[in-house]
């Protein structure tokens, strides 16, 4: 990995990609390697289109893919915690991106809303040397539209993808009704989502 003298600058290329759905949607996000994981979740909420209406976390990973524990908003009155019976939850409030992430080819996960379980994948992709602070986060590229909230995780999103491309379904008024008769799923615009993502503090 190439460092510069300033070598403690670094800003981070994330390609995030929502699982389980079948055609992928994804987002190449660019921020600094030190942002806080709270700040984190509010540049992916905007990368994705999501309304940040639901809780999160982030979810760690050994090399073989099972879980070791969590980033979030630490609950210890939660009956799971309580018992043992889940990993510990450390305060996302308080830990960095780069506690988590160093090279190409490392990746978390992030999961939201735990009623539809929206699951990400959040891969490192690059590292680039900076001669300052990343001052802004940025979306670099992506493809096709956030799914809409509460349509039922990726279950219920394709169910609802195959109702809005037949008018004489029984359920076809209703659905274009909530998702808006506008709604594409392979749009993706990279100008306004790199708008909304640079408002993001990070």
């Amino acid at each position: 990995m190439a460092r510069t003298k300033n070598a403690g600058f670094l800003a981070y290329d994330l390609r995030v990609t929502l699982l389980h759905l079948s055609k992928e949607t994804w987002r190449l996000v660019r921020v600094p390697h030190d942002i806080r994981m709270d700040r984190l979740d509010q540049v992916l909420q905007a990368a994705m289109g999501w309304t940040n209406s639901h809780m999160h976390q982030f979810h760690l990973f050994t090399p073989e893919g099972e879980i070791t524990g969590y980033v979030g908003r630490p609950d210890p009155d939660s009956p799971a915690a309580f018992l043992g019976r889940q990993p510990p939850t450390q305060d996302e409030t308080k830990r960095l991106l780069k506690n988590f992430l160093a090279k190409p080819g490392d990746r978390i996960g992030y999961e939201y809303d735990f009623g539809d379980s929206w699951l990400h994948e959040i891969t490192l992709a690059a590292v680039e040397p900076l001669e300052k602070r990343l001052s802004r986060a940025a979306c670099l590229d992506g493809a096709r539209a956030c799914p809409p909230e509460d349509c039922g995780g990726p279950p219920g999103y394709d169910n609802l993808l195959k109702i809005i491309k037949k008018p004489k379904h029984p359920e076809y008024e209703s659905m274009i009704e909530w998702v808006g008769e506008g709604f594409d799923p392979a749009a993706f615009d990279l100008a306004s989502t790199n708008e909304m993502v640079g408002c993001s503090k990070v």
